[in-house]
């Protein structure tokens, strides 16, 4: 019995192994003959999966930013917030006492560091490089998770001569040799300082917020002397890790306690000047922001950030797409189940169960979408090298073999397989065989399904049209809006030698007085935009006067500045050669400064400014206020300077832009002249202002073209739909004919079934459009007003659609033979 027994489970396992090979061998049979089908299922559902599949892996790098951090949950950056009438206004940018104090109150706090941009330039002997160098606090690496690979691995800044260089930067200046306790110099304020490699760090991951790749210490700022016990002199960033079992809300209660302390805010005077309490009471403040929040912030947040309620979108896309793909292809098996009915009924009169129909259907749409999925993987790996390469996007392949999209992945294949064979499988199932082998059945009984369907498509397509119309003429409204200034005719160069960056720009503004191509030369400490050397800056300063407390943000300049960048002043002049005394203490500053110090005559007065540590300004103009930063946050209070301090970043050349590339030519030969050692690293304004936006373009491209792989895959839904309507309609259609309808009337009868659905798809899809866009365009400080004509015009877009991808299939049916279609066996 036994023997009996195992006998007949191996018959049963060699039954199954052949059962399921000759599934394969039917299917592969199947998908060869009927090969246009095949080929429109598989490239459909491969193109589904690649924009799926690189969306998700987008947003997956997006939102992992920042997560190897081993205290991430514990550490914050520090900002301040001023309540004010018009509004709330928040910054990042710290005074240095503020670092040191918050060390020494015993308020929850375990440790803390500044983080301050100083400098590009490092060499070794002979060797020398650019490259960002970031002063910072001992306790950095006790807060965030830099790996150490040589050197000193615990407090590696402990020492005030101690550097901190990454492995691209160690590298390059040593080559293979041992870096560790060999001497580096380093460029700051001006002058060169001696320093000693102290350990070498792993390059910062692409998904990280901080790409440091040079650390000294903070002491080392040539202001600190002067600076750190000045509270509202602004320069750096300050990030904390609190102590264990501390929380976020406590640790701000001992913030609100820490400002009472060390700031005191007289609540009369900010009501004076514009501030209002809050629920708390609180007229300013400091508050803080998590680090896993850090790339989501575009206000106060560091790095390239992004908007979350942008990469929902990205993710309801790609959901979309896989919805509207797997929908297609059940449509296009639906439609086949037509021509294989007899087949599917012979295989039940000889006994088949209905597990084994089921089962051919399933191992058909398995290999189907396993084939998809493979020349999606392929083409997503593709995509992402080339798309890395061109620096359109950097994304990692590890990204593809985490376990969580391994897992996604795979529960969609099964699940589209699934659901692709059960659904025709469960239709057929209930009809009787006679019926079948008759042709007396039809997949969708009623006219309510099939416009169920219809509308559900119609809803993605008009969504998809207003989203990203919306999204394109939003960037434009960034990109077009005025600044305030002028952009397209400004050349803008980094200086190598900054501590002679104002004596390079006189003799440069010399050498080019002459060229009818230039109309005008002047320089600052702040690029415009983001130029080819990847940087930008900000600086504020504060000071008391008159009782209140003073904040702007401060830029050092050239003479002829607001000539060069076409700026009308509201009062006074620019800076001049012809005034010796505007090096001294002159100031322009702009109408939100002005509205700080107070009403009454500002133009010719004297400003004290000790508390700032500075001897006093001269206010010599008034301007209108400008962007100085990009639009995803408002203006601020701005003070201009010419200081006697020698040193410039950026040289700003006005130049004639009839011809652009020779202009730029002729500048970079006599930039060569002035600093032959330097690479020029020359662009127009306008190109810097792009680079504020890029990941937004980049993030607006992928959402465009994912939108329209969608609207591409609806069309291709439709027409599924359309075969299926027309194949049932076919005998009608031919009944039509031979009563003498014409081929125009037929047409159009078919194609008006769909004009209802597209109507009650419009009325649905526009209001959740306008809802959904109106909350994405909330998350910019300058947004356009909702262009209402978006919404009728996305419906005779989708309209349009529908039209052409029936209307194909109805006039091929309208032009058929009747005979054909009415010869009956």
């Amino acid at each position: 019995m036994l023997k009996s027994a195992k006998t007949r489970q191996i018959k049963q396992r060699v039954t199954e192994n052949e059962m399921i090979r000759n599934y394969l061998k039917i299917a592969w049979r199947n998908m060869l003959k009927h090969r246009a089908h095949t080929f429109i299922n598989i490239l459909g559902m491969a193109i589904a999966f690649i924009c799926s599949m690189l969306l998700l892996a987008a947003v997956y790098h997006e939102f992992s930013f920042d997560k190897f951090h081993r205290y991430k949950d514990r550490v914050f950056k520090l900002y301040e917030f001023h309540n004010l009438v018009k509004g709330t206004e928040l910054g990042a940018t710290m005074g240095y006492p503020v670092a040191t104090y918050l060390k020494k109150e015993n308020i929850g706090i375990d440790k803390v560091t500044r983080i301050k941009n100083s400098g590009r330039e490092i060499r070794n002997g002979a060797k020398s490089l650019e490259q960002g160098i970031n002063l910072v606090d001992p306790d950095f690496f006790d807060i965030f998770s830099f790996r150490i690979i040589h050197g000193q691995t615990r407090s590696p800044l402990d020492n005030i001569d101690a550097i901190v260089l990454n492995q691209t930067t160690a590298t390059s200046l040593f080559g293979q040799q041992d870096p560790i306790g060999k001497p580096v110099e380093i460029k700051i304020g001006g002058d060169w300082k001696r320093l000693i490699v102290s350990a070498v760090m792993e390059d910062a991951p692409q998904n990280s917020t901080f790409k440091l790749p040079i650390l000294a210490r903070t002491e080392l700022d040539p202001n600190w002397a002067r600076t750190k016990e000045e509270w509202y002199e602004q320069h750096h960033n300050v990030y904390v890790r609190l102590a264990p079992h501390v929380s976020q809300a406590q640790a701000e209660k001992q913030l609100h306690l820490f400002v009472q302390k060390y700031l005191h805010p007289d609540g009369e005077s900010l009501k004076r000047d514009g501030f209002k309490a809050d629920a708390n009471g609180d007229y300013l403040g400091m508050r803080l922001l998590s680090l896993n929040k850090l790339h989501f912030n575009t206000e106060i947040g560091s790095g390239d950030t992004v908007s979350k309620t942008y990469l929902y979108i990205l993710l309801l896309v790609s959901i979309v797409i896989l919805f509207i793909a797997c929908f297609n292809f059940i449509n296009i098996q639906i439609s086949l189940s037509f021509t294989r009915s007899k087949e599917l009924g012979v295989r039940k009169c000889l006994g088949a169960a209905a597990r084994q129909v089921w089962g051919q259907l399933f191992w058909e749409n398995f290999i189907q979408i396993g084939l998809s999925l493979f020349i999606g993987l392929l083409g997503v790996a593709a995509l992402i090298k080339i798309l890395t390469l061109y620096n359109f996007f950097k994304l990692d392949h590890a990204v593809l073999y985490n376990p969580q999209m391994a897992i996604s992945v795979c529960a969609i294949w099964i699940l589209i397989s699934f659901l692709s064979s059960g659904y025709p499988f469960f239709i057929l199932n209930k009809l009787k065989t006679t019926d079948i082998f008759k042709g007396k059945f039809s997949i969708i009984k009623s006219g309510i399904g099939r416009n169920i369907l219809i509308t559900l498509q119609f809803i993605t397509a008009i969504i998809l049209i207003c989203a990203t119309a919306i999204c394109y003429l939003q960037f434009q409204h960034l990109r077009t809006a005025s600044l305030g200034y002028n952009t397209a005719s400004i050349v803008s160069i980094p200086v190598k030698d900054v501590t002679h960056g104002r004596d390079i720009s006189a003799k440069l503004r010399t050498r080019l007085a002459s060229n009818p191509s230039v109309l005008s030369v002047t320089g600052a400490d702040v690029n415009l935009g983001v130029g080819k050397d990847g940087s930008t800056s900000k600086s504020q300063v504060g000071f008391s006067h008159e009782g209140k407390n003073i904040k702007t943000t401060y830029i050092s300049a050239d003479y002829d500045f607001l000539t060069t960048l076409s700026i009308k002043p509201l009062e006074g002049r620019d800076f001049s050669v012809a005034f010796s005394a505007d090096t001294s203490a002159a100031v322009i500053i702009t109408e939100s400064m002005a509205k700080q110090l107070g009403s009454g005559q500002l133009l010719g007065r004297n400003i004290n400014t000790d508390s700032a540590g500075r001897n006093g300004w001269h206010i010599i103009g008034i301007i209108p206020d400008f962007h100085l930063y990009s639009m995803h946050n408002p203006t601020e209070p701005l003070t201009i300077a010419i200081e006697g301090d020698p040193s410039l970043d950026y040289i700003f050349v006005k130049v004639n832009t009839q011809n652009p590339v020779a202009t730029m030519d002729m500048l970079k030969k006599t930039y060569a002249s002035l600093e032959p050692n330097a690479e020029f690293k020359g662009s127009y304004i306008d190109e810097n202002i792009d680079r504020w936006y890029k990941k937004e373009k980049r993030l607006a491209t992928l959402f465009s073209v994912s939108a329209g792989i969608a609207i591409l895959l609806s069309c291709m839904g439709l027409f599924g739909l359309a075969l299926i309507i027309i194949h049932q309609k076919v005998k009608e259609i031919g009944i039509r004919k031979v009563l003498g309808a014409s081929v125009a009337h037929i047409t159009a009868k078919v194609i008006r079934e769909f004009v209802k659905p597209v109507i009650i798809a419009f009325l649905i899809a526009a209001p959740i459009a306008w809802w959904t866009m109106n909350l994405w365009l909330d998350d910019f400080v300058y947004r356009m007003d909702m262009p209402v004509w978006i919404f009728p015009l996305a419906g005779v877009a989708a309209l349009l659609i529908a039209i052409l991808t029936v209307g194909v299939q109805s006039l091929r049916a309208a032009k058929a033979n009747p005979v054909d279609s009415l010869r009956s066996e």
